[in-house]
Formats: structure tokens, sequence, C-alpha cells
């Protein structure tokens, strides 16, 4: 028998927040493993004790922007839409059914402005990994790295071109200095050095965001874009570093620096690395072996192998003169 349901929608009834969030929800798991208190006291010192309007609660702030990475809510606007009908952002949120939901540009311009030349993120970042680190879910041996591009949001025909000085590998650097050396342990004379003037090469530089990389790679889409290098852990594929940089950027440069950082912050004992073929350089090869580490490097084509032969070749070529 078909019946006309007479539920009232205005009808009043005695719930808690929680009795409508499931047990299993992703943010019950997330609240049960990691407390973000600890965000207050960080941002502490980046607030007025005694003056001023009431600010967003730093806590929730950080939570927001947490939910909205997590379930892929990329405009702060909608995200506002959806704590204000979905019990469970409110629940985490610690926000009542009635409470009101915090105005998105609110939201837009404190993540802007108050922590503007501030390293707050990082620590969130780090605070986090040390939790997972005391969990025993990241163990720091084997780590993998790779770098994902990421658009940047300028017009890629709108740039001006400058013409900027080409600075030297660091690493390519201490190469030279270990083969004088080298050659100085077997009494063969110094080689001359070169006289040239610093290299300089032309690179696009946009009109919107000059921060951004104008990217040509092979398969890639061209235009304005950074890179997002990510090193995640052998255990359980947790992230253990991001580091963000303009898309002109080589995997290589910065890759040695990051793993250091890790090493010194989170006391890492890294015995072994995995790399994509982007990260095969003399550089990287270098400054491993230096480190002691093992490493998996992807296998590069045969004319950028050829190069590579071609180079180590000259490098045996300067040592045996």
């Amino acid at each position: 028998m078909l019946k006309k349901a007479e539920v009232s929608q205005e009808e009043m009834e005695f719930v808690t927040i929680g009795s409508l969030v499931p047990d299993d929800h992703l943010l019950r798991k997330i609240d049960r493993a990691v407390d973000f208190e600890f965000i207050r006291e960080r941002v502490r010192h980046l607030y007025c004790e005694n003056n001023g309007r009431p600010a967003l609660d730093p806590v929730v702030l950080f939570k927001l922007l947490f939910i909205g990475y997590l379930f892929g809510v990329r405009s702060e606007r909608q995200l506002m839409r959806e704590v204000q009908v979905n019990a469970a952002y409110r629940w985490s949120l610690h926000l009542r059914l009635q409470d009101k939901v915090p105005d998105a540009s609110t939201l837009s311009q404190t993540r802007r402005r108050r922590f503007l030349d501030s390293d707050i993120y990082q620590q969130i970042f780090d605070e986090i990994v040390e939790l997972a680190c005391r969990k025993g879910l990241v163990t720091g041996e084997v780590l993998y790295t790779d770098s994902t591009h990421l658009k940047a949001n300028a017009n890629k025909k709108k740039y001006d071109v400058h013409r900027v000085e080409v600075k030297p590998v660091e690493c390519l650097k201490q190469l030279d200095e270990a083969i004088e050396e080298d050659r100085a342990a077997h009494g063969k004379r110094e080689l001359k050095a070169k006289v040239n003037e610093p290299a300089t090469k032309e690179i696009e530089v946009s009109r919107t965001d000059s921060d951004s990389g104008y990217m040509v790679r092979d398969g890639k889409p061209k235009g304005f874009f950074y890179l997002d290098h990510r090193t995640v852990d052998g255990r359980h594929a947790i992230i253990t570093d991001t580091h963000v940089t303009p898309a002109n950027v080589h995997d290589s440069i910065p890759y040695l620096g990051r793993l250091d950082r890790q090493r010194e912050r989170f006391g890492f004992q890294v015995r072994a690395v995995g790399l994509d073929a982007g990260y095969s350089t003399a550089a990287i090869a270098k400054g491993l072996e230096d480190r002691d580490i093992y490493a998996v490097i992807g296998y590069r084509t045969l004319q950028l192998l050829s190069k590579t032969f071609g180079w180590l070749s000259t490098l045996q070529l300067r040592l045996n003169t």
C-alpha cells in the first residue's frame, strides 16, 4: 500500500551532533589520531592578546584547510557552503548545528595575511610527521621522491623575457675540487682554470605570477607551472616532505637539500632512496655516495645516457691526464 509521508521538516528533534557522524567517518579517525590543539600555541605570537576584534580560531582555520584538501573542495566559498550543511564537518570543527559558519572572505584573508612570512605551515606539517614517527608509521629508512606539476593562475602568452645568470651546481663545484685534490695527491699539475664569463640564459617571466616558472618538458603541457616535490616513507607511503619550486627548476636541484633537512629534522637514518629518471645526474649520484645512501634511479633514454657517459668520460680523462 502506497502511503504519503507525513513527516514535517519543521518538527523539533533532540539529537547530538555526534550522533549524526558515523563511527567510521574519516574525520572521526583523524580526530582519534591527531590532537590539533598544538596549533594554537604555535601561532599565539601572531595574535594580539588584549586588543582588536576577535579573530577566527586558528585551529578552526587550519581544520577548514584540511577538510578542503581531504575532500577536494578547492573553492573557499564552496567550502563554507559545505560546512553549512555537513554535520561531520561541523562536528570536526566543534561547531554546533546553530553556530554561524565563518565567512569565506575571513578565511581567505586570514590565510593570506595572518601567516605571511612565517613558517607556521612547515611547523604544522613537521608536527604531523613527528606524530607519525612516534606511532611507528614512519621509519625514515627508505624514501621515495618525485615531483608533480601544478598549474599557475597565469596566461602562458603574457610574459616578459628576462636574461638571468646561470648559477653553477654546487655539487659539480665540489667534484672539481675533489679532482684537484686527487691530482695533487698523485703529484699531477693543476688543470688550467676556465676563464669564461658567467653563462646566462633567457627565461619567460609571467606578468601575472612572477613566482611561477615556464615549463617545457616532453609529454607535459607548456605554460606557467609550479613543481611540488614530495617525499614519502617506504613503510606506509606517508608524506615526510613537500617543497614547491617554479616549474623551470630541475627536479635534482633541491633534492639533496630537502633530503638533508629530513635527516636533521626527524633524525632519519636513510639507508636507500628511490628516484625517477629526472634525478639521474652526476650531482645526485655524488651526493648520495657521500651520504652512504643506496639509490635506485630510473633509467634514461639512450640520448641522455650518451650525454652522461660522455661527461663521465671527460671526468675520467681529466683525472688521468
